[in-house]
């Protein structure tokens, strides 16, 4: 019989949002729920990061001046597994993020306007369809 079983790794969570602010908020709400989180402030890093991260769940803010969160989804999706889910992170109305969202390939979107236990479920929603074992 094998040892003890080990309690696997917390999912992690890339968080790209040229807000300090709502980078800090997610990054908070997220730990507290047990999650690993990794922010980053512009798309400078990002491929690197998801990379050596392996996240399941990567976050982008739409509007980000650096680059357009719709072009890091396509950019994330040929260095990522078929198991991390991307999802547009936005102020914008529903309408518009589900519009970025089937246009740019991502997963699905998350206002900005949800916060708390309601953004954990978001997040759980998405990850609930991550597969550690491939």
């Amino acid at each position: 019989m094998a040892g003890p079983a080990r309690n696997p790794p917390p999912p992690v969570v890339v968080v790209v949002d040229d807000s300090e602010i709502a980078r800090e908020a997610v990054k908070d709400t997220l730990e507290s729920s047990g999650y690993q989180v990794v922010t980053l402030e512009s798309a400078f890093g990002f491929i690197r990061t998801i990379r050596e991260k392996s996240p399941a769940l990567i976050l982008l803010d739409v509007g980000l001046a650096s680059m357009n969160g719709t072009k890091l989804v396509q950019l994330a999706r040929q260095h990522v597994g078929p198991g991390t889910r991307i999802v547009l992170y936005s102020g914008r109305s529903p309408e518009e993020l589900a519009s970025d969202a089937r246009g740019s390939g991502a997963d699905g979107y998350i206002s900005k306007r949800t916060t708390g236990r309601a953004f954990v479920l978001a997040v759980q929603g998405y990850i609930g369809g991550f597969n550690p074992s491939g």
